[in-house]
């Protein structure tokens, strides 16, 4: 988490801007396929930080999702298919070698 003062002069992408051409990241379109999806409070926020990790590192697994969601706190509780939503494109990620 970064303090907006923080990212003077640097690009910043939000949620909107992940989708390109009219298709979703593939972290959007898991969440979608997975019921990861929130009330909408904290859905953007997850989505950035699980797209920033799976860009970061396109195989992750169970504990860098967790430490990739550990600054956001969800009341509604849909963790389990947020970890099966990321880790689906991790998964996929490595059958094609990326």
């Amino acid at each position: 988490m970064t303090l907006a003062l923080d990212a003077r002069g640097r690009n910043i992408t939000t949620i909107e801007g992940l989708a390109e051409g009219g298709k979703l990241h593939p972290v959007q379109q898991a969440f979608v396929e997975h019921d990861a999806l929130q009330c909408g409070f904290c859905t953007p926020g997850m989505v950035m930080s699980c797209a920033a990790l799976i860009d970061r590192k396109p195989d992750a697994g169970i504990d860098e999702v967790k430490a990739a969601i550990s600054g956001h706190l969800c009341r509604c509780g849909t963790y389990p298919n947020i970890f099966a939503a990321v880790l689906a494109v991790a998964g996929e990620n490595r059958r094609r070698g990326t």
